[in-house]
């Protein structure tokens, strides 16, 4: 239940930050069994927000294992099906701290459930397939033979048009997934193969270069286009305030559209309640119920009107750890 809500919630801000989100051939993840969902991994956890929503069915989530140190974060990323994956420089235990995660990925599995795990293993905002990180895919496709677990490894790939502006647009496609039964050979899964074959996949069907926006609908436009100033003049500062403060934060990293859709996500409700409630104390509840439904509504159409930047810079990649200012001189 909590995931179906938080899942409705990141779908709902989705059409504000991507008014131009595309999606194909999704019918081909069909879940039909205990399944491993990989992708390339562009854009930190943003990625993995585009996916979620999309998927028909509850993901358990890989992610990065230094940000679980913190007890009370890890309870709150745990309650949001996310489990720790450590690297060497993270922790010194990292390889008996993954053995942990990795069974308990098994458990859900033998449940199942699906994994969701990016083995390219680190984001740099780039278009470009970068090298796999075969360690997790292969300890959970041999774990999971050992466990008498017929698992399927569903690819997909994302394009962005860019990391750097918004509104964006954001395309996510399914390809055809692996039966990981198919490549049993002398009583053991060959994961070296499966990898092989995943990774042929994602190449073939990555552009490789920023999405290009779609041309927009003149009809449909022309109502949110009326809007679109009032929301430019009543709320663009709000979203500047955020978008300035999380770029100064983020500079040369991969976390802006992450954290900046996050708090968006966060902040733009409770502003939206704030006002409707000040407005309804001070001038009547209709007047609040009014601003309840303009602010959405006018933000919406500003969103929706303005013009979708394409990078232009699709070489440089940027630090996957948050840089000290002393260390971006």
């Amino acid at each position: 239940m909590f995931y179906s809500l938080l899942r409705q919630f990141v779908r709902l801000g989705l059409r504000w930050y991507v008014p131009d989100l595309r999606t194909a051939e999704l019918q081909l993840a069909a879940f039909t069994a205990p399944t491993i969902v990989v992708s390339n991994h562009p854009n930190s956890l943003f990625d993995a927000l585009v996916l979620a929503v999309h998927a028909p069915v509850e993901l358990r989530y890989l992610a990065r294992g230094d940000i679980f140190k913190a007890p009370l974060v890890s309870i709150v990323l745990r309650s949001l099906f996310m489990l720790p994956i450590y690297k060497r420089g993270d922790d010194e235990e990292y390889a008996v701290k993954n053995d942990f995660t990795y069974d308990e990925c098994i458990r859900e599995l033998k449940e199942g459930k699906h994994i969701l795990i990016f083995p390219e293993g680190r984001s740099l905002n780039l278009w470009t397939l970068q090298p796999l990180m075969n360690g997790g895919l292969t300890s959970l496709l041999e774990r999971s033979y050992k466990a008498d677990i017929p698992v399927q490894v569903q690819p997909y790939t994302i394009d962005y048009s860019s990391f750097r502006f918004v509104p964006k647009a954001v395309s996510l496609r399914a390809l055809p997934p692996i039966d990981s039964t198919d490549h049993i050979e002398a009583g053991q899964v060959d994961a070296a193969a499966v990898i092989r074959e995943l990774r042929q996949a994602l190449k073939r069907a990555m552009s490789e270069r920023p999405l290009v926006p779609q041309p927009s609908n003149e009809k449909g436009q022309q109502f949110w286009q009326l809007l679109a100033p009032l929301g430019r003049y009543s709320q663009r500062w709000f979203y500047r305030m955020w978008r300035d403060y999380i770029r100064k934060k983020t500079e040369g990293t991969i976390f802006f559209d992450s954290l900046l859709f996050s708090v968006l996500l966060l902040t733009y409700p409770l502003f939206v309640l704030l006002c409707s409630v000040l407005v309804a104390q001070l001038l009547g509840w209709w007047l609040g119920l009014f601003v309840f439904l303009f602010l959405p509504l006018t933000s919406y159409a500003m969103a929706k009107c303005h013009p979708i930047k394409v990078e232009t810079d699709i070489t440089t990649a940027k630090a996957n750890a948050f840089v000290k200012p002393k260390d971006r001189e």
